[in-house]
């Protein structure tokens, strides 16, 4: 995922775009999908800087990450199979995402949210494991809740931080917020970057081991 430079440099103009009105929390929630975590956090940043409102800010993050996990639920339940076929290379991770739901679906169902990197597959999962839709749809609701309270709250706390800090250095104040912000910004993307390529090696070997056990059963 790579932001817009603009938007990363100054932060009073990314804060000035996230106008209180209703096409910017559809939009926050809409881009949760894609925008991971970034989303409630720069939501968490904007209600500190009062150019956001709380309440509606959460709802449009909940929702929006919630509609987009009931999709592919629903996309898992229908077309599993056609999937795996179609992409033998994640055989190894639904397989594996397919235990964790069996083995507990209503605890799959809370988290599907925060597994990073099993976002996509792991409520897939859910759907062709079958987790009955009064199990699947409350407890994802809730666990999205939980997940865009968490880190709305780490822009907040972000955005509070900032301000103590820079708050009486006026003008210079300003550019020395826009610098750190973009710092933070770019470290948090760095660590998801490896967070993403650990995530990839344990399901390479994953992988592998599921080839080693067909090769066995084969011979």
């Amino acid at each position: 995922m790579r932001l817009p430079v603009s938007l990363l440099v100054s932060e009073a103009s990314w804060l000035a775009m996230m106008t209180d009105a209703p096409w910017t929390y559809i939009v926050l929630g809409a881009s949760t999908i894609i925008t991971e975590e970034l989303a409630p956090i720069f939501g968490g940043i904007a209600v500190h800087e009062r150019e956001l409102r709380l309440i509606p800010l959460l709802a449009a993050i909940t929702l929006g990450g919630w509609i987009a996990t009931s999709l592919l639920y629903a996309v898992g339940r229908l077309k599993w199979e056609t999937i795996r076929r179609r992409f033998p290379r994640t055989r190894a991770t639904g397989t594996v995402a397919l235990r964790v739901v069996r083995r507990n679906p209503v605890t799959a169902s809370f988290f599907v949210r925060f597994a990073f990197g099993l976002r996509i597959v792991l409520p897939m999962a859910s759907g062709a494991a079958c987790v009955p839709l009064y199990v699947f749809l409350p407890v994802s609701l809730i666990g999205s809740l939980a997940w865009t309270l968490v880190f709305t709250l780490v822009g907040y706390v972000a955005g509070e931080a900032a301000v103590q800090a820079i708050g009486h250095l006026g003008r210079a104040g300003e550019i020395v917020g826009a610098v750190l912000v973009t710092i933070a910004v770019f470290a948090f993307l760095r660590w998801q970057r490896r967070r993403r390529e650990r995530k990839a090696e344990r399901r390479a070997m994953a992988r592998r081991a599921v080839d080693a056990t067909a090769r066995e059963s084969d011979a």
